[in-house]
């Protein structure tokens, strides 16, 4: 997960994406993300630095569904037995 918080930061002191990418390592993507949201809620750098770790993951929801339970895991040594035991298994057949 991108640290939201100094991307916000460098955002609001006017860095550019390619100076936020050096510093935070993060994606384009995730750069336009944080200024949109900026614009949006009119945060500014004083809002910016008060805010608590819960508050910016509200921002920033991370989209994904939980994984369900009932998720069969796969058999593991069965695929590693299989592998050593015939050299022409592939990858694409143990999916």
């Amino acid at each position: 997960m991108a640290d939201y918080k100094a991307i916000m930061t460098l955002a609001l002191a006017g860095h550019s994406y390619s100076e936020i990418v050096a510093a935070v390592g993060c994606s384009r993507r995730e750069i336009a993300a944080v200024k949109k949201t900026i614009t949006a809620y009119g945060i500014t750098a004083g809002q910016a630095a008060s805010m608590n770790p819960a508050e910016i993951a509200g921002m920033f929801p991370d989209g994904r569904k939980r994984v369900s339970e009932d998720y069969i895991k796969p058999d593991f040594d069965r695929v590693l037995a299989s592998m050593k035991f015939n050299r022409h298994f592939t990858i694409q057949q143990a999916w």
